[in-house]
């Protein structure tokens, strides 16, 4: 596993490898300039860790510059090997958005891709060729994402008022769309098997529509053959406003191997998660009771869900564990501390998360039988 590290202003990246976990430092940027580190994916290796680092650009096209250094620094994707090394540069990011930074490592470890300047540019991880722009469409893309096989990418097409989920083949560059209309679409998740995307649909953005009164934005869940591009609808909110689309809907997305999708949903007034079958029918209940959910991740079989909510403790969030068929959903961590962004590593064996209390910052932690367990960064003192 892998997590940015702030100590006193300097910001770095650090990982730690199954069964002992002892962190080790991979980056040693110095001093406090100001200079976040976002969107750290592993490759599925481990062997290699890909960020951003630099903040989100301004209107007028450039990044923070705390420093006041007479080169403006850049947003930029990196890459570093965890055994050691100077980190390589793969390209330019310059986000425009804030938290809108998606660096997406391609599953055999040797691509990764990301949407910068409205397009999406793909570059080796291993970092001897240059970036390449993958698209030249209208309006802008991005949310890509890799098909399990790694042979195309699902992204979207935003033209403002509009969108449209395609698929990308990078050679030869092909591009399919998904039911195109003018709702907008957004949020493309894979199938296990490559075979199949679903996404979130929208209506069509109006125009000078008044603020006042509050009106219901409903939404609609569907799936589509990323083939043909033929698409049918799963799931249909109503039209209250406890049915408009949910703050999470997008992160809660989620495409199991058991046949059946993930979705939040705030129909009865808290964000609980639902599953349903790829060929439709009830979308069924996971998380009932008098909580919110949040964070949302997959196991690494894809057949249960990890989840933060304040399920039991209205004052806190912990991890909780639901199978994605339905049952009980099992409490993972507990008492009074606070825990969220769960993950687990890739062999099933560890769930480790973010963590803190009422006194002490955010760590990592990996959850055993007996609770959460620090994994503690060694930060030696400077002479």
């Amino acid at each position: 596993m892998a997590w940015v590290f702030d100590n006193k202003g300097e910001r770095n990246i650090w990982v730690a490898g199954s069964p002992e976990f002892v962190p080790r430092q991979v980056t040693h940027y110095k001093g406090d300039d100001g200079q976040p580190i976002v969107s750290v994916r592993l490759t599925p290796d481990g062997k290699t860790v890909v960020y951003a680092r630099g903040s989100e650009v301004n209107k007028a096209g450039t990044s923070a510059n705390p420093q006041n250094l007479t080169k403006i620094p850049k947003q930029q994707a990196w890459a570093a090997d965890v055994n050691g090394g100077q980190p390589r540069l793969l390209g330019d990011v310059g986000c425009d958005k804030e938290e809108c930074e998606d660096l997406q490592i391609s599953p055999d470890g040797k691509n990764v891709v990301w949407p910068a300047k409205k397009h999406l540019w793909i570059a080796p991880i291993d970092g001897k060729k240059k970036t390449e722009q993958l698209d030249e469409l209208p309006g802008e893309s991005d949310t890509p994402r890799w098909s399990p096989d790694g042979k195309r990418i699902a992204f979207r097409s935003d033209r403002k008022d509009h969108s449209y989920i395609g698929v990308l083949e990078p050679a030869p560059k092909k591009i399919v769309y998904l039911a195109p209309t003018t709702n907008r679409d957004a949020g493309p998740v894979w199938s296990p098997d490559s075979q199949q995307v679903a996404f979130i649909r929208q209506p069509g953005l109006e125009s000078k529509r008044p603020l006042i009164p509050e009106f219901p934005r409903p939404w609609t869940l569907w799936i589509a053959s990323a083939q043909s591009g033929e698409a049918r609808e799963l799931f249909r909110s109503g039209n209250a406003m406890e049915d408009s689309l949910p703050l999470f809907a997008f992160s809660s997305l989620q495409f199991t191997t058991a046949g059946r999708i993930i979705f939040a949903s705030e129909k009865d007034g808290r964000n609980h998660l639902y599953s349903i079958a790829t060929e439709g029918g009830a979308p069924q209940l996971l998380t009932p009771g008098d909580f919110d959910v949040e964070d949302v991740a997959l196991s690494a079989d894809k057949r249960s869900v990890l989840y933060s909510s304040n399920q039991n403790d209205v004052d806190r969030r912990h991890i909780w564990r639901v199978n994605a068929t339905g049952g009980e959903p099992q409490a993972l961590t507990r008492g009074e501390t606070i825990e969220w962004s769960p993950v687990e590593t890739s062999d099933g064996k560890t769930v480790s998360c973010l963590g803190s209390t009422a006194t002490s910052p955010a760590m990592p932690y990996r959850i055993t039988s007996s609770g959460r367990e620090l994994i503690r960064a060694v930060i030696r003192a400077e002479k």
